[in-house]
């Protein structure tokens, strides 16, 4: 493979393995997408690999998470940024985009959270999201308690922090080896669409 064709620094063995749930995963992604993700071709380079990503992925999908899809993608989008995933802040920050419609409020997430308009759920759901990155080691009852005083019982806790957990680990793996993010991220869903556009700061 020619070196500006490279997604990522490794040479890794491409099984050709997958099965037809994997097969049709990978397919379906593409067709939403238009293209297909560095991070899922890396993934699906073997059938058991795509699985187990694909596990813990859809984990923080479960519709008793006790959180919404935009406050999936606005953990997912701030872990990037905390940790300083290029891969990653490009990928979640077209994602919250389309979830948004609000350009301005994913570059916020995408850079400083604090800065962003958010609603006090939000914000106690980002400060703790970012202890559970940064210092997990001392996160106490008090902490804890911010999120039950902010509208999260303990289901929902848990989701923040095993959300928080999972997107900090693809976060590593896609540093460690050096994926790059595909350029059609940087253009998605810039476009104003106020029929779309949510007011998440009130949410």
């Amino acid at each position: 493979m020619a070196n500006q064709e490279r997604i990522h620094a490794l040479n890794l063995k491409e099984r050709n393995n997958l099965d037809a749930e994997m097969s049709a995963l990978v397919k379906g992604i593409e067709k939403k997408y238009g293209f297909l993700p560095h991070f899922i071709k890396l993934f699906a380079t073997d059938n058991r690999r795509l699985r187990t990503f694909m596990a813990g992925y859809m984990e923080t999908k479960r519709e008793d998470s006790g959180l919404t899809h935009l406050e999936v993608e606005m953990i997912a989008l701030v872990a990037a940024a905390t940790n300083g995933c290029v891969y990653c802040t490009a990928h979640h920050g077209a994602l919250l985009r389309e979830v948004t419609g609000d350009a301005l409020f994913a570059e916020y997430l995408s850079r400083n959270y604090r800065l962003a308009e958010l609603s006090p759920r939000h914000r106690a759901m980002l400060d703790f999201a970012v202890l559970v990155l940064t210092d997990a080691e001392h996160i106490e009852e008090p902490q804890r308690q911010a999120l039950r005083d902010a509208g999260f019982d303990d289901e929902a806790i848990f989701s923040v922090i095993s959300t928080a957990a999972f997107y900090a680990g693809a976060n590593r793996i896609a540093q460690a080896i050096g994926l790059k993010p595909a350029a059609q991220y940087l253009e998605m869903f810039r476009e104003a669409k106020p029929e779309r556009a949510r007011r998440v700061s009130g949410a």
